[in-house]
């Protein structure tokens, strides 16, 4: 799953995220559910994939006065 995780992107894992977490008494009763350390995992994931982002903006991004 973690290889999944990182071939989506920012916008894609959290449609993912939202599609699981929000469904989680639907997701029991079927049987190719995520587990709640997948759910976990995708959170983490997706925290590190916007954490990368910004630093990569502000890496780029000059103030002058």
């Amino acid at each position: 799953m973690k290889n999944f995780f990182k071939s989506l992107s920012i916008k894609e894992l959290q449609v993912w995220i939202n599609k699981f977490d929000n469904y989680k008494l639907l997701n029991q009763f079927l049987d190719n559910s995520p587990s709640e350390e997948d759910i976990k995992l995708a959170k983490k994931i997706l925290k590190n994939k916007r954490n990368y982002l910004k630093a990569q903006i502000n890496k780029d991004t000059y103030i002058t006065f």
